[in-house]
C-alpha cells in the first residue's frame, strides 16, 4: 500500500493499486481516498466530493480518461481492475489542482502588487 499525495509521487509510483491512500489537497481542504478494485473510496465524506470542489463533470471526464462509457457512481466506476485507467483520472485531477493553485498564486500576487 502507498500513499500518494501528488502527481509527481504518482509518477514515480507508476501505477495505483488496490488500497493505495490517495489524498488531495484543494483551498487548504484535504480529501482522502482509498482505492477500491474500480474507483476510490472516501469514508466517511462522499466520493464526488473532489469533483465538486473542482467544479467538474464527473462523468464526462471520466469517460474521456478512461476512453469508455461509465456507469454512475459517486466516484465515476472503471471496468472492475481497470487500475491503469484509475491512475489517469487521479493524474488528470491533480494537474487540474495544480492549475488552478498557479491562477490563484498569480491572482493573489497581481491584487498583492497593486496595492
Amino acid at each position: 500500500m502507498s500513499i500518494i499525495t501528488c502527481l509527481k509521487e504518482l509518477n514515480e509510483k507508476g501505477c495505483l493499486e488496490y488500497k493505495d491512500e490517495v489524498i488531495f489537497t484543494v483551498n487548504e481542504e484535504t480529501i482522502e481516498y482509498t482505492v477500491t478494485n474500480c474507483y476510490l473510496h472516501n469514508y466517511p465524506n462522499h466520493n464526488y466530493r473532489i469533483f465538486r470542489i473542482l467544479e467538474l463533470d464527473k462523468s464526462k471526464l471520466a469517460e474521456k480518461i478512461y476512453g469508455y462509457r461509465i456507469k454512475t457512481g459517486y466516484w465515476p466506476p472503471s471496468k472492475t481492475g481497470d487500475y491503469p485507467a484509475l491512475t489517469r483520472l487521479v493524474k488528470e485531477l491533480y494537474k487540474i489542482i495544480e492549475e488552478k493553485e498557479i491562477k490563484y498564486t498569480k491572482y493573489n500576487r497581481f491584487e498583492i502588487m497593486d496595492i
